[in-house]
């Protein structure tokens, strides 16, 4: 099997990992390139762009006036980041936008060296037979809500099913009406190879009580209080950034800390540039986190893809040219705030990565 220089998008892998058959495919980042919200299904949406809008306003809401599609859009394309992982790139490692959502084989290889096991890849999500065409609504809500597929198997946890099963009914519904006017892509994803061919049930949801809250000192709650929506339930910073426990699941004692650690190998990253292990950083405002950073700097690195320093972040963050790039201003402020107003904790970064970009 030919494998592609794929990245993990930080911050969202849809629906499914991996493929079983036509018209059943299930669908399961990034640095190079951007695919901006307006390129796929725009001539289903009349209602304009929704990339300028709040992705926290659908916390508790149906979102105002904004269209469904509309506001999908904006999920799927940056608030949630699903084009990281769901989208092919080119030589350079480009998002190839002519194959938008159409899905990635060996998005992540963990037995790297081996053609016969290790890759698992993400689902087609165009309106095509070889993705959600023929799906229900429950059906696909299923599989990133709930992370079982349509024949009753379970999906790989590397898509975070088990935090977006947090967010609110209408940006489910909004991400599942935008999906329906993605342009249709014939690309049918084959199964996950071994060891991660046969997941024996779904991980556990994240308690939503479990989330972290902003401090009650923190000045600017309000905006705190939003920012954790998009951070910890309709996005998946929580996941990247949060440590494992020995038996896999994430240690929501410590959310937000760092140090959940990807092999470059894994991520199918040149050696020439990147070192074995990236690690995630942490995210709370501690000494060897976000201490002395504000909201501007967290935006910079959200927006821009850039440190303090000016430093390029690595894979698998998605931020510059990635999706994060396209946030809204007030939701990149928002979940600044949120970070800043998290309880500091010490975290585990075992090595900091500069990107050579």
């Amino acid at each position: 099997m030919s494998r592609s220089w794929c990245i993990i998008g930080c911050c969202l892998w849809l629906i499914a990992c991996g493929g079983d058959e036509a018209a059943k495919s299930d669908a399961g980042g990034g640095y190079f390139g951007h695919i901006d919200s307006g390129t796929a299904g725009q001539e289903s949406d009349a209602s304009g762009d929704g990339a300028g809008k709040d992705a926290s306003k659908d916390a508790d809401t149906d979102g105002g006036s904004e269209s469904p599609v509309s506001r999908g859009r904006y999920l799927v394309h940056h608030a949630a980041a699903c084009v990281e992982c769901h989208t092919p790139r080119d030589a350079v490692g480009r998002l190839d936008e002519a194959r938008a959502l159409s899905g990635v084989e060996c998005l992540r290889d963990t037995v790297p060296g081996d053609d016969g096991s290790g890759c698992l890849h993400s689902g087609n999500l165009t309106n095509h037979e070889t993705g959600l065409k023929n799906r229900a609504d429950g059906e696909i809500k299923a599989m990133f809500l709930e992370g079982m597929r349509p024949n009753g198997k379970a999906l790989h946890p590397i898509m975070p099913y088990w935090v977006l099963a947090n967010m609110s009914e209408g940006d489910a519904d909004a991400i599942v009406a935008y999906l329906r006017t993605v342009p249709p892509i014939a690309h049918m994803v084959p199964p996950n190879q071994a060891p991660h061919d046969n997941v024996a049930a779904p991980m556990v949801r994240w308690p939503k009580e479990d989330l972290p809250r902003p401090q009650p000192e923190y000045v600017q709650k309000a905006a705190a209080e939003r920012g954790r929506y998009i951070a910890a339930s309709l996005g998946t910073c929580i996941e990247c950034h949060t440590p494992r426990k020995a038996d896999g699941t994430s240690d929501t004692a410590r959310a937000f800390r760092g140090g959940l650690n990807y092999q470059r190998d894994e991520l199918l990253l040149p050696a020439a540039f990147f070192p074995p292990v990236i690690s995630s950083a942490n995210l709370t405002p501690h000494s060897d986190g976000l201490a002395g950073w504000t909201v501007a700097d967290v935006v910079k690195a959200l927006k821009d893809g850039r440190d303090r320093e000016g430093n390029s972040l690595c894979p698998p963050m998605a931020g510059g040219m990635g999706a994060f790039g396209g946030l809204s201003q007030a939701d990149a402020e928002d979940i600044a705030h949120y970070l800043l107003s998290l309880p500091p904790g010490e975290g585990k970064v075992v090595d900091e990565c500069k990107a050579p970009f």
